[in-house]
């Protein structure tokens, strides 16, 4: 991973320019945002003021999805207030955003191949990183976990870009039944991948379980950590995460500035 969080932040006012249903309890949102656009780095994230005066006062952080030139997306589930009324704003209505926040993957030692594994609402933190593996030619395999069918995300804007998606959901709906971290174990035991690197994001527990498991089999695994927040830029410390500096002393380090993006080795799973 990169260890320093982005110097080219802006807070700038927007417009929403859609903001669709996607999946059950999932929406894709488009608005305008050029200079965000421009910098932002796969793992990275905005800041969101979803309402003023509406008592609403902190802001959300959200995966930046996808960006072009002037535009950025993020894809997000409806689990609390702010969600569900994000979900209700409609096109053209303004948005307050911050970004891009944090620091980003590292793809420099060239994967071979790189395994994006996605739980849930997580796969919206690593399409950012899978356009830019593919952008330089690296092979990737995509594992996205879901509850069930109608919780899908992702599969046809990673298949779109030529990433081999393997799909796991809790009822067997779609794919193999169970976790996706099944996948991943299996695909690990086959022992015909050259020089894997495991990217991660999604439920605690699955991370938790996906960092277990690349430990087992010594593949270098970054994870992307979605803590909650408030400040997003490193004051308020609400979204610290145990960080492993040797075998005697662990440090408190902060998801929005030294992450979201961490080594799995380093992060302390048993606090």
């Amino acid at each position: 991973m990169q260890n320093k969080s982005s110097t080219n932040k802006f807070d700038t006012h927007t417009t929403i320019l859609s903001n669709e249903k996607v999946a059950e309890d999932h929406y894709l949102l488009r608005c305008a945002g050029s200079k965000i656009a421009q910098h932002a780095k796969p793992g990275q994230f905005i800041h969101v003021l979803i309402s003023n005066g509406a008592g609403l006062l902190l802001r959300r952080p959200f995966t930046i999805y996808t960006v072009d030139e002037r535009e950025i997306t993020m894809l997000y589930q409806i689990i609390g207030e702010g969600t569900q009324r994000l979900s209700e704003m409609p096109k053209g209505a303004p948005l307050h955003v911050m970004g891009p926040l944090g620091n980003t993957f590292n793809i420099e030692k060239n994967p071979e191949p790189a395994i994006l594994v996605g739980g849930g609402a997580g796969i919206a933190s690593l399409m950012l990183l899978a356009v830019a593996l593919r952008t330089h030619d690296i092979q990737t395999i995509g594992l996205v976990g879901a509850q069930h069918q109608d919780r899908l995300l992702s599969i046809d804007d990673l298949t779109a870009i030529g990433v081999k998606v393997h799909v796991a959901t809790d009822d067997g709906s779609v794919g193999h039944q169970g976790f996706v971290t099944d996948i991943l174990t299996d695909m690990l035991n086959k022992n015909h991948l050259h020089r894997p690197t495991i990217y991660a994001c999604g439920p605690h527990a699955m991370l938790a379980a996906v960092a277990k498991i690349t430990t087992e089999f010594e593949v270098p695994t970054q994870i992307a950590m979605e803590n909650r927040m408030g400040c997003a830029m490193g004051v308020c410390l609400g979204c610290v995460c145990p960080i492993r500096i040797d075998t005697n002393r662990i440090e408190y380090q902060r998801v929005c500035t030294e992450g979201p993006v961490f080594n799995a080795t380093n992060i302390a799973w048993e606090i």
